[in-house]
């Protein structure tokens, strides 16, 4: 069968999925040959349908568990791009089958352990293959592993190695409804064990237990002496992982960050009292998910799958990271990325889309890893971090001294 599609968006009827739709529809290359797949076909020919006569999109039916189906789809194409959520539930066999068809594969998942599964059963398999594996191109987890692996590449051109890391983060958007069913599902699962490893990701000879007591999750208030009050960040326990495992992976390569390498987190706060009541939100909520009478109070007041924010909440929503960067002989310097947008939808919206793009159309000889279950840094590198620049992210590194 003829690969007639550079990318297939998969889950394009959803929330999200309908979203890079229309990106695709704005941004896209006219020369750019993409169709669009999901479970439902007359959702399919509806949105289909709302572009013409403007623009033709094909449409392709696969249910997430039909893995002839999918392999069917992952025939017609050289990259797949899936918004179909959540990835435990819908996303195994579908990468089953870009890893059977050598179709490059790009999501949005923030699910550790459904990665952490994907490492085990095909990284060895796509790595041989030369196909590259890339879930996390969302807000979780790029931003994130942009900063640590933008602060490494700082002090690598100074002839320094880096010792840590720590991003704080301001955030301003909505939730929609496929992230909270996610978080649901999470909730429910006997996955805690896993979704506490701070080295879940990692390669098992880059597990190092005597370093865990230096990445531990936050969980309370603190003040950071640059960045002042800090409280734990909800996306933490999931880029956290995406960090360390870039950062072990270019250590196979021998680009390590440093030696002693180490990556936290946390959610910029205006003063203590603020760090102090989101830290106690945080843990009431957490409280709550964990327990089926509080999953069930916690249900009605979230958007339903398919739902989320308004356009207006979306346009006017945005991130910033401000790290701290710290080299091994104490040499600061502080990293900046701000990108406009909601968090959750534009911004995740863009960065899937552009490293889709790129795994469909750049040259990423540059890049070290050809294969693999990747990050989005050790996947596309400085290809993805261009691409996000050239629509409006801005990204900075600047040195500090004392009297910064």
């Amino acid at each position: 069968m003829d690969r007639v599609y550079d990318i297939i968006l998969y889950g394009a009827t959803g929330f999200t999925g309908r979203q890079t739709v229309q990106y695709f529809h704005e941004n896209a290359p006219q020369t750019l040959s993409w169709a669009i797949a999901g479970r439902n076909k007359e959702k399919l020919a509806q949105l289909a349908a709302s572009y013409a006569p403007e623009r033709t999109i094909d449409y392709w039916v696969a249910s997430g568990d039909d893995r002839e189906a999918l392999g069917d789809l992952c025939a017609r194409t050289r990259v797949i791009l899936t918004t179909a959520g959540p990835f435990s539930a819908y996303g195994r066999a579908l990468v089953d089958a870009c890893v059977e068809h050598g179709v490059h594969y790009t999501d949005i998942t923030g699910e550790t352990p459904f990665v952490a599964d994907l490492i085990r059963a095909y990284h060895a398999r796509a790595e041989a293959a030369g196909t590259r594996i890339v879930p996390f191109c969302g807000f979780d987890s790029v931003p994130s592993d942009a900063v640590a692996y933008l602060a490494a590449q700082y002090f690598r051109s100074k002839g320094k190695k880096l010792q840590s890391v720590f991003n704080g983060f301001t955030v301003r958007g909505g939730l929609n409804g496929g992230t909270m069913a996610t978080a649901f599902m999470l909730s429910a699962s006997n996955q805690g064990a896993a979704l506490r490893d701070v080295f879940l990701l990692n390669p098992e000879a880059h597990k190092p237990s005597d370093e865990a007591r230096f990445n531990k999750d936050l969980r309370a208030p603190l003040h950071h002496p640059r960045l002042g009050w800090m409280a734990p960040f909800f996306m933490g326990p999931v880029n956290t992982r995406v960090v360390r495992r870039s950062h072990a992976l270019f250590a196979q390569d021998e680009q390590s960050y440093g030696d002693t390498f180490r990556y936290q987190e946390a959610w910029s706060c205006r003063s203590s009292w603020q760090a102090k009541s989101r830290t106690l939100s945080l843990g009431v909520i957490d409280g709550l998910m964990r327990r089926h009478w509080g999953r069930a109070c916690v249900r009605p007041w979230v958007p339903k799958p398919g739902r989320g924010p308004s356009v207006k909440t979306m346009d006017q929503g945005f991130f910033r990271c401000q790290a701290i960067a710290t080299a091994e002989d104490g040499e600061e310097a502080e990293v900046r990325m701000v990108a406009q947008g909601d968090p959750g939808n534009r911004v995740t919206v863009t960065a899937l889309c552009e490293a889709a793009l790129a795994l469909a159309t750049d040259d990423l000889s540059s890049v070290t890893r050809t294969g693999g279950v990747l990050t989005p840094m050790t996947g596309l590198g400085d290809t993805l971090i261009a691409r996000l620049k050239g629509v409006g992210w801005e990204m900075s590194v600047r040195p500090l001294d004392a009297g910064d």
